[in-house]
C-alpha cells in the first residue's frame, strides 16, 4: 500500500484532458497540415514537444516545418536540422541526439529577437546556443506541417514516429521551466504556463489529419490507477490524518512542556548568574582575607620573634632570680648567725609588720631615736601629736620634749620590744640619756 501511495504521489500531474500522442506513418501522404496566426511569436518563442523515433530510413526525418516561401522553422528528429528564422547555427548536432530509437525524449527550441539568441534543450539540458541575424523577426502567413517538409513529397524527409505535447509559447522559457517540463514527463500539467501557451497540443489533436495519422492514448492509465487506488488511499489518508492530528496534539503538549522547561532553564540561568556573581564576590573577599591572613602571619612571625626574645630575657631573669635566691639564702643564714649575738628577747617582732625584715642595728637605732620623723618611716605609722602627748602623760617623758627625742623606755613601749641592758647601755653611752635613767627598765 505504501509503495502504491508513493507511486501515485510521484506521478506527473494530469489535467482534465488526456495528453495523447499522434503516430505518423512512413509515407508522404501521412501528415498534418494547417494554418495558424503566428503573430504572438513574431519577436520570441519557445517550441517544446515530446518526440519518439520509430523509423530511421529517412535521410532528413522532418517532424515539424513552418513554411512560407522558405523554411522559417525546420526541425528534424536526428539533430541534423534545428532552424528558426532561417538560422542554421544549430544544425549538425547528431552527436547530441543519443536517445535510443523507440524511447521518448523532450525537445525545446527557444528564440528571442531582442537578444538575437536561439537555444536548444534536450531532456531539459541546454546542448547548444547560437546568434541569429540582427533584426530578423519571424515571418507571418505561413503553414504548419507535421511529418514532412512543406509540400515536398520526397520520402527522405518523412519522420514516421510519434509526437506528443507539442506546444509553442509566446515568450522565452527559463532553463528552470524547461527542466521542470522535462522532469514532469509526457503527462505533466502545463497549467502554470497557460498565459503564454498559445499554440496548444490539445488544439492540434482536434485538427484534421491526412493518411496514416492516428491518435494513441498516453495518460488514461493514470485515471484508471487513480480510480483503483482511490478508496485504499482515502482510508490510508484518513489514518495518516488521524496520526497527524494525534502527533500534532503530542507536539502541542511537548511545546507546552518545552515552554515550562525553558522557563525553568531561564530561571536556573538567572540563579546561576547570581551564584556566579556571589562566587566572584566571595573570591574577591577571599583575596582580601588572604592578604590579611598573610599580614597576620607576618605579624605572628614578628610576635614569635618578640616572644623568643622575651623568653630569652625571662631565662636571664630566672637565672638572676636563682642567683638572688642563693644570695637570700646566704643572707638568711648570716641573719640566723647574727641572732645569736644580739640579745633581744623578742627578735621575731622585727620580722612582723610593720617591722618586717628590718634589723635593729646601731645605725638604725641612731636614726630612730634622732627624731620622730625617722620613727614614723620605720614604724609605718603616722605619729601624730596625740601619740606624742600619750607618751608625755602615760610614760612620764616630759624631759624629752626639748630635744624631740624619746628615751629607751619610750622606744620599748612604742615598739613593743623588750629592751635588754645592752641596748640601754647603748642609749646611755651613745645618746647620753642619763636624764632618763630613772624611768628605764631592765
Amino acid at each position: 500500500m505504501f509503495i502504491l501511495l508513493l507511486a501515485l504521489v510521484f506521478l506527473p500531474a494530469a489535467s482534465s484532458d488526456d495528453y495523447n500522442a499522434l503516430h505518423f506513418g512512413t509515407y508522404s501522404n501521412d501528415y498534418l497540415e494547417f494554418n495558424f496566426d503566428m503573430a504572438p511569436f513574431r519577436d520570441s518563442l519557445s517550441l517544446c514537444s515530446w518526440i519518439k523515433r520509430v523509423d530511421t530510413s529517412a535521410s532528413y526525418p522532418v517532424w515539424f516545418n513552418y513554411y512560407i516561401s522558405g523554411n522559417e522553422i525546420y526541425i528534424g528528429s536526428d539533430g541534423r536540422v534545428n532552424r528558426v528564422v532561417g538560422d542554421v547555427g544549430l544544425d549538425n548536432l547528431e552527436s547530441k541526439f543519443t536517445t535510443p530509437v523507440g524511447r521518448w525524449f523532450s525537445y525545446c527550441l527557444t528564440w528571442s529577437l531582442a537578444t538575437r539568441t536561439s537555444k536548444l534543450y534536450l531532456d531539459g539540458n541546454l546542448i547548444a546556443t547560437d546568434q541569429t541575424p540582427s533584426g530578423r523577426a519571424l515571418t507571418m502567413g505561413g503553414t504548419l506541417f507535421f511529418n514532412r517538409l512543406s509540400y515536398n513529397i520526397d520520402s527522405g524527409f518523412i519522420f514516421g514516429g510519434q509526437i506528443s505535447q507539442f506546444n509553442i509559447y509566446s515568450d522565452v522559457l527559463s532553463s528552470e521551466s524547461i527542466q521542470k517540463i522535462a522532469e514532469g514527463g509526457l503527462c505533466f500539467d502545463l497549467e502554470e504556463f497557460s498565459e503564454i501557451r498559445v499554440l496548444r497540443w490539445e488544439d492540434i489533436l482536434d485538427r484534421s489529419r491526412n493518411g496514416n495519422v492516428r491518435e494513441i492514448t498516453m495518460c488514461d492509465w493514470r485515471r484508471k490507477l487513480e480510480d483503483r487506488l482511490k478508496k485504499p488511499l482515502e482510508d490510508k489518508l484518513a489514518e495518516i490524518t488521524g496520526q497527524y492530528n494525534e502527533t500534532k496534539t503530542q507536539v502541542s503538549r511537548m511545546e507546552r512542556t518545552l515552554e515550562v522547561v525553558t522557563g525553568k532553564l531561564n530561571s536556573t540561568e538567572e540563579k546561576l548568574e547570581a551564584v556566579t556573581g556571589q562566587l566572584n564576590s566571595t573570591e574577591e573577599k577571599l583575596e582580601v582575607v588572604t592578604v590579611q591572613l598573610k599580614s597576620a602571619q607576618d605579624e605572628l612571625e614578628a610576635v614569635k620573634g618578640e616572644l623568643q626574645t622575651e623568653a630569652s630575657q625571662h631565662n636571664v631573669t630566672e637565672e638572676r632570680l636563682d642567683a638572688c635566691s642563693i644570695t637570700l639564702a646566704e643572707t638568711q643564714s648570716k641573719l640566723e648567725t647574727a641572732r645569736t649575738f644580739v640579745n633581744i628577747s623578742r627578735w621575731d617582732v622585727l620580722y612582723t609588720p610593720p617591722y618586717l625584715n628590718k634589723v635593729l642595728t646601731e645605725e638604725l637605732f641612731q636614726q630612730l631615736t634622732s627624731s620622730w620623723d625617722p620613727l614614723r618611716k620605720f614604724v609605718g605609722t603616722n605619729l601624730t601629736d596625740g601619740v606624742v602627748e600619750h607618751f608625755r602623760q602615760y610614760h612620764r617623758e616630759p624631759e624629752c620634749d626639748a630635744f624631740e627625742q624619746f628615751s629607751s623606755s619610750m622606744l620599748r613601749h612604742f615598739l613593743g620590744v623588750e629592751m635588754t641592758s645592752g641596748i640601754i647601755k647603748h642609749f646611755k653611752e651613745t645618746h647620753e640619756d642619763s636624764a632618763c635613767n630613772n624611768n628605764t627598765e631592765s
